[in-house]
């Protein structure tokens, strides 16, 4: 089998292999080295996915206010509030929620349990809101549910029947619906009261030019989570949905955007379990889009494997496989892939860009400038790595990628906390310690012979899974 690794996708790692030495005969005797068999088993949990509980503003991001304009999704309503008419301006914010229930009720307990809110509107008002009471509607009331009050990881908008057809489908982390007084801030008075606030804490709708992605049908916000960006809304109706113009603002409504926001109050560490995203290579940025980006998107999931390294260098007949597979991963937006089998790949000695080392290879440096595996990634030390064929499987069971290639190493941990790919190429900087092992599942955007060929129901062509701190053992 012919593998083609160009710079894009070239990430086939391979680890080193114990030999032991056999006895001497005699003083003159040469030492013969021989290849010895061994097992390892690789696990880790986290299986419950995170929700974050609170966001705020950061100093990296850009603040902005959304004016009066055409829709951008929907060009002949105007003027509207979700156009690209915006304006940089200044503000902070912080918020902590409490969800409590996920269906609308009058006795719902979800509530903001703490707020501050300020910025600087078009016409040089500054404003504040230091309260909001969430909205307990009766279950199956108004346009659409408001999911107790306060809503996790919902899609919204876009064609999803939840928020306005004229803002593109998109993940929020957080959401809400409330009543609020909006306030001076430099005398504390109340401009207007009783107004409704819509806030989400989400993926990113506006490129780096800030225009917002006209997209309804498919989700293509940017799911990287550090780059999640907050909506308050001030919408200009009543509680009847009747037209109302929200005093004491130059245009009737409110729409402040904060770009690179923090997420907070997560009830997991969201950086054990995560998925890369494509995006520049860190070690080389003009390679772009490709998987081995800082662009990171948190989920949920776990894995389980045992391999049995039996053959040291490729070959057709090698007996290196992979047993008791499971690899679960979710989505904040509640896709999930499993895999359930892999069938090791044993290809003759010498084919290919590399070697295999029999289709399991155990204790290997590998990447950086060592030519085994691609450039794009740091040397590092990988103490598990293997290649195969395996089916992408949906939460269901259901085949949704038949006969894809997988690749999955066990290493030394290549990120740092910020989970910022370490650039190294000529040194091993991995963390090496026991306890910061991490482990790679790539399913990558080519077919058996090397060819391109995008991963179906990946929603950009390929898997790139992490798990961090995971559990390795020999048998």
């Amino acid at each position: 089998m012919k593998i083609n690794c160009n710079y894009f996708f070239a990430y086939f790692l391979f680890i080193g292999i114990l030999t032991t030495l056999t006895g001497c005969l005699d003083d003159n005797s040469n030492l013969t080295p021989q290849f010895q068999s061994k097992s390892l088993t690789s696990t880790a949990n986290y299986a419950e996915m995170t929700f974050f509980k609170g966001s705020k503003s950061a100093t990296t991001g850009a603040i902005y206010e959304v004016l009066p304009g055409p829709a951008v999704i929907n060009p002949a309503m105007s003027p509207t509030p979700f156009s690209d008419n915006i304006q940089s301006t200044e503000g902070a914010y912080e918020i902590e929620i409490d969800d409590v229930v996920d269906v609308d009720a009058t006795t719902s307990t979800d509530a903001v349990k703490s707020v501050n809110i300020t910025f600087t509107a078009n016409d040089g008002k500054k404003f504040k809101i230091d309260q909001i009471n969430i909205i307990h509607k009766p279950e199956g009331t108004g346009d659409h549910s408001f999911f107790g009050g306060v809503g996790l990881n919902k899609m919204m908008h876009g064609d999803t029947g939840i928020g306005t057809a004229l803002m593109p489908k998109m993940l929020a982390y957080i959401t809400l619906w409330g009543l609020v007084d909006l306030k001076d801030a430099e005398t504390g008075n109340i401009v207007a009261s009783n107004r409704i606030i819509h806030i989400m804490t989400a993926s990113k709708v506006r490129n780096s030019n800030l225009e917002m992605i006209p997209e309804v049908t498919m989700d293509k916000s940017d799911h990287d989570t550090w780059m999640a960006e907050t909506h308050v809304i001030l919408i200009p109706q009543d509680m009847a949905g009747n037209p109302s113009p929200v005093p004491g603002t130059d245009h009737g409504f409110i729409h402040m955007m904060w770009e690179n926001v923090a997420l907070t109050n997560e009830t997991r560490d969201w950086k054990k379990v995560y998925e890369i995203l494509p995006g520049s290579a860190a070690i080389n940025e003009a390679m772009s889009p490709t998987p081995f980006s800082n662009k990171v998107a948190f989920g949920a999931g776990s894995y389980a494997f045992n391999v049995i390294d039996n053959s040291e260098e490729d070959s057709e007949i090698s007996e290196d496989l992979a047993e008791n597979v499971e690899i679960k991963y979710e989505r904040p937006n509640g896709e999930m892939f499993m895999i359930n089998d892999i069938q090791i790949i044993h290809k003759v000695n010498g084919s290919g860009n590399h070697t295999y080392f029999g289709g399991v290879g155990l204790d290997k440096v590998m990447h950086g400038d060592t030519g085994i595996g691609t450039n794009l990634m740091p040397k590092l030390t990988s103490y598990i790595t293997l290649w195969g064929i395996t089916d992408l499987k949906d939460g269901n069971g259901n085949i949704i990628a038949p006969n894809r290639l997988i690749h999955i190493m066990v290493s030394s941990r290549s990120r740092n906390d910020d989970l910022k790919l370490i650039t190294s190429t000529d040194v091993d900087l991995t963390d090496q310690s026991p306890d910061n092992i991490e482990t790679h599942i790539i399913l990558p955007p080519l077919d058996l012979e090397g060819n391109m060929s995008p991963v179906p129901g990946t929603g950009h062509g390929f898997l790139h899974l992490m798990f961090e701190n995971v559990n390795l053992t020999s048998n």
